[in-house]
């Protein structure tokens, strides 16, 4: 018997078997593609030629697939016995995927757990790796060796699986926005001949700011009162005007910047004046309960 079973040698797949091993756990692989897992073999890692066998190994099992359709495309065919063993699906995805394969793996006879790893594979089995798993505390207690092997912080968030999948859509919006902010504001750093570097060393000197909107954000949002004066709606909107300019002179097309400016006209036009730019929340708001058929 090995520690741990990994099912997908990607590169997630592939830098969670390295950080196992490194850490002298005792590994087993299986991968569609037999060479990837080949090239892991040695110090403590087992290929296998089967999925199901991969599985049988070890005691716990880690899903490193691309998807759901994908692992469930990978269990018509391996039909793995899980009686008395760990399942940990690492997966992206939505909260609607979870409860279908939850139930797949415990009619197999195992325990079902979900995680996200929340960062670059590089970052796995180093101090910067962040995670979050959902299922019963016993079974992420059993996961001891396996979340130290990844190091960094490993988060339990409960005992709901389906959570720690919303948890990470909500992340990775976060992270699309901050994506798209980049590459926007690097076409605009060249248009503007402001070099690249220069505006790196910048960044970190933003990040309180970054936290202190986020707070104040959350605590207007919660309370509904988007009151404000340090910088009411109506100062946001000159800038947002300049900014979508010079966004459309340095190529952007569907600026966010754009978007955001008409948003903020939007709630302007209905009467938000010296409020938070936070109170654009409840357009959101409005229109979901229109979605749905309810109020606000």
């Amino acid at each position: 018997m090995t520690d741990v079973t990994v099912i997908g040698t990607g590169v997630i797949g592939s830098a969670v078997v390295r950080a196992c091993a490194d850490s002298g756990l005792e590994v087993s692989v299986w991968n569609r593609t037999r060479e990837r897992s080949e090239a892991l073999a040695g110090r403590g890692v087992r290929v296998h030629a089967t999925a199901a066998e991969a599985v049988a190994a070890s005691p716990i099992t880690l899903l490193c697939l691309l998807n759901y359709a994908i692992t469930h495309r990978v269990l018509d065919e391996a039909a793995p016995d899980f009686s008395g063993r760990l399942v940990v699906q690492n997966a992206s995805g939505v909260p609607d995927d979870v409860s279908p394969l939850r139930e797949r793996v415990e009619a197999a006879g195992g325990r079902y757990m979900e995680a996200a790893i929340l960062n670059y594979p590089d970052a796995i089995g180093t101090g910067d790796c962040f995670a979050v798993y959902g299922g019963a505390a016993e079974d992420f207690k059993e996961l001891g060796r396996v979340t130290a092997a990844l190091a960094g912080k490993q988060v339990h968030l409960g005992a709901d699986p389906g959570y720690v999948k919303a948890y990470h859509v909500v992340s990775s919006a976060f992270y699309y926005a901050f994506v798209n902010g980049f590459l926007e504001c690097s076409a605009i750093a060249e248009t503007m001949g402001v070099p690249l570097g220069d505006f790196a060393e910048s960044v970190p000197l933003y990040d309180p700011g970054f936290q202190n909107t986020i707070d104040v954000g959350l605590g207007l949002i919660a309370r509904r009162d988007y009151t404000f004066e340090q910088a009411p709606l109506t100062s946001h909107l000159d800038v947002l005007d300049n900014l979508t300019g010079i966004a459309e002179r340095a190529g952007i097309d569907r600026s966010y910047l754009g978007v955001m400016r008409e948003r903020v006209r939007e709630a302007m036009d209905q009467g938000y004046r010296r409020e938070h730019i936070a109170v654009l929340t409840e357009r959101f708001r409005s229109r979901r309960a229109a979605v749905h058929g309810r109020r606000p």
